[in-house]
């Protein structure tokens, strides 16, 4: 046995297990920075996929700043737009669609029950008139602050509703048989038109269903009154 193998037997029989199978210290030095350097440059390449994402999103939101200096303004707009809209149905139910029907009720069920049906039917067409051009001009207006350029089928029927309503004011002299068949076809043929129109209206209402309650309930009461004097006037012929 020389010296060289005497050394190795020496060293495997005094040193212990541990220092033996301990892995190289060096070479796992190495390979964890070999992994940290690997996990630095994915991050910094991830940060820089990230970074125009970030930057366009930056550059977006200053953009919209920048055109829109005022975001409360538009909200404030959509609201008036929206009282607009509420006041403008509000307005055509109460003046078209109930006073209108009840100036018809009067002249054609209180005319023998009362001298004062006549001023009673002017009063009422009179304050519905009123109260519907009101209405048709604010729809009007919502349609102008809209910048709709088409008019819609509600805005065609209320103009034919205004347009034949300022129709029915007068009488032509010397043609009072005609006039009065006029007066009598057009005024519930506008009546018939009228409810169609605030249906349709009403569709273009945020709260629909709403509304058709509240009118459909105000239509229906004028029409048990309206039939509830229908048969008492067939009674009492």
């Amino acid at each position: 046995m020389n010296f060289t193998s005497l050394l190795i037997f020496y060293y495997i029989i005094w040193c212990p297990p541990s220092v033996i199978c301990q892995p190289d210290e060096p070479s796992l030095l190495m390979n964890s920075t070999r992994k940290s350097l690997h996990q630095e440059i994915h991050h910094h390449q991830k940060q820089q996929k990230q970074q125009p994402v970030n930057q366009n999103t930056s550059l977006q939101t200053q953009s919209n700043q920048a055109t829109d200096p005022k975001p409360w303004k538009s909200t404030h707009i959509s609201r008036h737009h929206s009282r607009l809209k509420t006041v403008h149905g509000t307005v055509n139910i109460i003046g078209w669609g109930v006073l209108l029907p009840i100036g018809a009720i009067i002249a054609r069920y209180f005319r023998k029950v009362s001298d004062e049906w006549y001023s009673l039917h002017i009063l009422s067409q009179l304050s519905g008139f009123l109260l519907g051009t009101l209405g048709w001009g604010l729809g009007l207006s919502i349609k102008n602050s809209a910048k709709e350029q088409s008019m819609s089928t509600h805005g065609i029927l209320g103009t034919l509703i205004f347009a034949f309503a300022t129709l029915q004011a007068g009488e032509v002299e010397g043609w009072r048989k005609y006039w009065v068949i006029y007066h009598h076809v057009v005024g519930y043929a506008l009546i018939v038109l009228i409810i169609a129109n605030i249906f349709e209206g009403i569709n273009n209402q945020t709260a629909a269903k709403r509304w058709e309650w509240v009118y459909g309930t105000l239509l229906g009461v004028l029409g048990i009154i309206a039939l509830l004097l229908e048969v008492f006037r067939f009674i009492s012929i």
